[in-house]
């Protein structure tokens, strides 16, 4: 049943989009992955441009909230920023020239669009870290974080995340892939905990988490209202977070 007085336009839900690159690259011999080149391009810049076509994306994804959950629900891509510890003026560069920023018109999330870790959290503490940081620095409804060594993202990702977290009303949404042939002895289910689509008002639970000595960003999400999205094939999230698998998938 139709709420009494629910206006004709919803207000739109805002995301901010960000690149983890925080981490110090210890299985690619100490190199900044985003940096790393695959098929002729920094790791990064592909993360980077799979966010291009989401704008478009999001139409379908809204779509799709409203028959399921039988609510409108506008979206847009609202800033794009990165969480990089090394080399701040390079990822500058390419936010200034990736698909989102150049083609589109997305603004920065924060002046020059790259910060490293907040100094009041520990170093070499994981993901967490940046997560947090994109979080406390964004300024809309809902941040998308995405790792800067998956560069072959889908580019319905967060619309589709989206839809699934306003039908379910959950805090944050997970892809999630199927290993069709798994070596671990598992049902090759996988959980891409790092590549997330989070409500910011989540920040201060994971604060208290993190301060409290958790870093494990799969066994916090699993305590929170989230819901995992489906998506095929699992090599669209692929990590090339070793030079073997690098070089092996390029």
């Amino acid at each position: 049943m139709a709420n009494i007085g629910t206006p004709d336009v919803p207000p739109t839900h805002t995301v901010s989009a960000w690149l983890l690159a925080g981490g110090e690259g210890r299985r690619m011999q100490g190199q900044d992955k985003g940096l790393v080149s695959w098929q002729g391009r920094p790791l990064a810049a592909w993360v980077l441009d799979s966010l291009t076509a989401s704008d478009t994306a999001s139409d379908a994804a809204s779509a799709e909230a409203s028959a399921n959950a039988q609510t409108r629900a506008p979206a847009r891509l609202s800033a794009i920023g990165i969480t990089a510890n090394r080399h701040p003026e390079r990822y500058r560069d390419l936010l200034a020239r990736c698909g989102p920023v150049l083609r589109q018109g997305v603004p920065l999330a924060v002046p020059g669009g790259v910060l490293p870790d907040d100094a009041d959290l520990p170093e070499r503490s994981g993901p967490m870290a940046g997560i947090l940081t994109a979080l406390r620095h964004s300024h809309t409804e809902w941040v998308l974080v995405l790792p800067c060594d998956t560069p072959r993202l889908p580019r319905d990702l967060w619309p589709r995340l989206l839809a699934a977290a306003l039908q379910h009303k959950a805090d944050i949404a997970v892809p999630v892939t199927q290993d069709p042939a798994p070596a671990d002895g598992s049902d090759g289910t996988r959980h891409q905990w790092v590549c997330a689509l989070m409500r910011r008002r989540v920040f201060d639970g994971m604060l208290r988490s993190f301060v409290n000595g958790e870093r494990k960003i799969g066994r916090w999400t699993q305590a929170q209202p989230w819901v995992g999205v489906c998506f095929d094939p699992e090599t669209d999230f692929q990590n090339m977070n070793t030079l073997e698998t690098l070089h092996g998938r390029d």
